[in-house]
């Protein structure tokens, strides 16, 4: 586990690092700057790795689902582009069957909420952006009896804002998750989860 999240930390750095000075290049277009609302849906899909304890684990579980999003936030303009602050919450329906030890199970994610930072660049056709946040989501996992945890993670992801109107943006964007494991049925249980998100939403600009 402490190998293939130093390995993923790697990776991270030498991938976004570069990419955040690409965004910080002066584009054509003016920034955004001012309030900003949006609502969105996309694809929720959570990959899920399950502990029992004495070697007995089960990775790879797809929980996968319809998601709605609503979001708001404010941007600044800068001279190399655009940085905003956002809040976030959705709700979906992701869920799997699992075969646990004890028989049948079931593991579902329905709500999700957050906090981020958008780094972005201002092209003649599109505004590109790198996302940065913490998320929190809730997932459930049912048995015999059930349980649900609120999980902790580091968000990052990209997008970009296609103009429509004056004050109106389509946002297509793509994030992962990487939630922290938490233990469910008095500890007899261990639950780490990785979500990607796909989505596409509008966004009005005050």
């Amino acid at each position: 586990m402490k190998l293939r999240k130093a390995k993923f930390f790697g990776v991270w750095a030498v991938g976004v690092i570069p990419l955040v000075a690409m965004l910080a290049l002066p584009g054509n277009a003016q920034a955004r700057e001012g309030l900003f609302l949006g609502v969105g849906a996309g694809w929720s899909g959570s990959d899920v790795e399950m502990d029992f304890g004495q070697g007995i684990e089960i990775n790879g579980i797809a929980a996968d689902g319809l998601a709605g999003l609503a979001f708001a936030g404010y941007g600044w303009r800068g001279r190399r582009g655009f940085f905003a602050v956002e809040a976030n919450m959705s709700a979906r329906n992701a869920d799997a069957e699992i075969r646990a030890p004890g028989g049948k199970g079931k593991v579902e994610s329905s709500t999700s909420y957050g906090l981020g930072v958008l780094l972005g660049s201002e092209l003649e056709a599109a505004s590109p952006y790198l996302r940065l946040g913490w998320q929190v989501a809730n997932y459930e996992v049912q048995d015999l009896q059930s349980d649900d945890q609120d999980h902790n993670g580091f968000r990052y992801g990209l997008g970009a804002l296609l103009p429509l109107q004056e004050g109106l943006d389509m946002r297509l964007e793509w994030t992962q998750t990487r939630y922290g494991a938490e233990k469910y049925f008095q500890n007899q249980l261990e639950v780490e989860p990785t979500e990607n998100l796909f989505s596409v939403a509008l966004s009005l600009r005050y």
